[in-house]
């Protein structure tokens, strides 16, 4: 059964969000999420050159190991990001939230996401999030560079 996704746009000043990885992947939403005022955990034993520098300014928490099962029972964010380059880690994690009706974004599994993670467009007065609905990553970074054009007239 095919499962349709309301968009949906959420204050997230001081909700937690936890990032399992540190790469590439993970600093992207990592700037997103901590952009939106959120109170980001990441939990990776590496981390990139500005995981590592947000976390020296207090700016997110930085726990320096792998995700250990019952660390999302612990932290209780509001959504998870799996991100890690570990397949393995993120269904694990993505399991653990799921058990605890975590709302999930798994960067390597389309379909174990219980919510994507939107590309953000924005302008003084408007915010749009973009996703695809078929996994066309390429389409959205182009629908994404388009609408911010749009939004900067």
């Amino acid at each position: 059964m095919k499962r349709v996704y309301f968009p949906i746009f959420v204050d997230m000043k001081n909700k937690t969000a936890l990032v399992i990885g540190g790469g590439q992947v993970a600093e992207r939403r990592v700037k997103i999420l901590a952009a939106f005022a959120a109170k980001v955990t990441v939990i990776s034993p590496q981390a990139s050159d500005y995981i590592k520098a947000a976390a020296l300014q207090g700016e997110i928490r930085l726990l320096g190991r792998k995700y250990q099962d019952g660390d999302i029972a612990d932290i209780k964010p509001f959504l998870l990001i799996a991100a890690s380059d570990d397949r393995q880690t993120n269904r694990q994690a993505m399991l653990e939230a799921a058990q605890l009706d975590i709302l999930a974004s798994v960067a390597d599994s389309r379909e174990e996401c219980t919510f994507y993670f939107p590309a953000i467009a924005e302008s003084e007065d408007y915010i749009a999030g973009i996703v695809s609905k078929n996994g066309n990553h390429a389409g959205v970074r182009r629908m994404a560079e388009k609408t911010r054009e749009l939004l900067a007239t």
